[in-house]
């Protein structure tokens, strides 16, 4: 006599269903700590990585839907937390595809000028738009590859006006909006600001 066995129901598939539960629920909580150290340090390569959490929580619900299903008995309460999962997973990708240049700036580089005198620096201007308001948002980014950090300096806003940023040495900038020119000056070695404008 012949036994067949639900491949569902194997010890194998139980335990790579319980696997991909906790990777699942681990995601959110990897990019709230990467996050965390991104903004610290305010390496490029970890702010986009980690900036933005949408992904993350797509993985938990995907993740835990079909781990669930590997690992669960068949039940209303399993068929319930994989409905769950995939009506979260379908939101997010809704969410992120369709409203997702409605909720968000979109901010996209329109200029970039390089720091003088051969530092390895350079000043970006991007354009984005609050519903309808355009906005614009000032940032340096200083060394490059993995070490290379970005740093924000200004954003601006349809009232204040930004009307231009230029360089004022290596190490300073002059951003100018409707309300008057503001100096920066940035640290030689991470190019932090001394400070920041916010007039969006």
């Amino acid at each position: 006599m012949t036994m067949t066995t639900n491949m569902r129901t194997t010890p194998r598939w139980t335990t790579l269903g319980k696997v991909l539960i906790a990777v699942g629920l681990l995601a959110p909580v990897v990019q709230a700590l990467g996050s965390l150290v991104a903004e610290s340090t305010r390496l490029v390569v970890l702010l986009a990585v980690f900036g933005a959490p949408w992904p993350y929580w797509l993985a938990l619900a995907v993740l835990c839907a079909v781990g669930v299903r590997l690992a669960g008995r068949r039940g209303w309460a399993r068929e319930g937390l994989v409905a769950v999962c995939a009506a979260a997973a379908v939101l997010l990708v809704f969410a992120r595809v369709v409203l997702g240049d409605f909720l968000s700036p979109g901010w996209e580089e329109s200029e970039r000028w390089a720091a003088p005198g051969g530092a390895e620096r350079y000043v970006t201007v991007d354009t984005g738009a609050a519903l309808i308001d355009p906005l614009w948002r000032v940032t340096v980014v200083s060394g490059s590859g993995l070490t290379a950090r970005s740093h924000p300096v200004a954003t601006f806003g349809e009232r204040s006006g930004f009307v231009a940023v230029a360089w004022d040495g290596p190490d300073a900038l002059l951003v100018s909006g409707s309300d008057g020119t503001t100096r920066i000056t940035l640290d030689p070695s991470t190019g932090a600001p001394d400070r920041t404008v916010d007039a969006a």
